[in-house]
């Protein structure tokens, strides 16, 4: 009896002869970013690309997926290069503030989404790592770092919620180093 040939993987996918690929990931990514999010569909985005909803499914398997790729960019964007020291915590979380403020205010609707549990993105645990650190590098215990990252995080994504409705509920408006100040205050 002859023993059954294993089954292999099919082989990537190589690009058919012809004209070279119009959109890839990146261009999809970047199309994705500059759509609101609340509104963000494949059709949106192919719309944006030039391209067939089709051809954008050849990439992306829906909008779940396009706005995990939207976060997990973010989040790439966003985390200081290096990582938070004993010396420089406080610093490491200011600039993480300003660049989330900065990224995220480029991208509508992303605030409110993240702050609401809309959808918890592949790159936000990298975050998430990265505040607990820094707060426990400032002398916190793990679990109350944790905390400190669930407030930062709602503060920070609340502002920009706020600032993006128009609707700012302080007059006047309330300066964000002010925010990050208090944020970064100690016990």
């Amino acid at each position: 009896m002859r023993e059954p040939t294993p089954r292999r993987k099919p082989a990537a996918r190589s690009p058919r002869p012809g004209r070279p690929a119009v959109i890839d990931r990146d261009r999809i990514i970047a199309a994705a970013l500059e759509l609101d999010q609340d509104t963000l569909t494949m059709q949106a985005v192919a719309r944006r690309l030039g391209v067939a909803t089709s051809a954008l499914y050849r990439w992306v398997g829906g909008r779940e997926e396009l706005l995990d790729l939207a976060g997990a960019e973010l989040s790439r964007r966003i985390v200081p290069r290096r990582e938070p020291t004993e010396a420089d915590w406080r610093d490491w979380l200011a600039e993480l503030a300003h660049a989330i403020r900065r990224e995220f205010r480029a991208v509508p609707g992303f605030a409110a989404r993240a702050l609401t549990g809309g959808h918890r993105a592949a790159g936000h645990d990298a975050v998430e790592r990265g505040v607990v650190t820094a707060f426990t590098l400032g002398g916190l215990p793990p679990e109350r770092a944790r905390q400190r990252w669930y407030v930062f995080a709602t503060a920070i994504l609340g502002w920009l919620a706020a600032e993006e409705s128009g609707r700012f509920p302080a007059d006047p408006p309330m300066e964000f180093d002010a925010l990050v100040e208090v944020l970064l205050a100690g016990d």
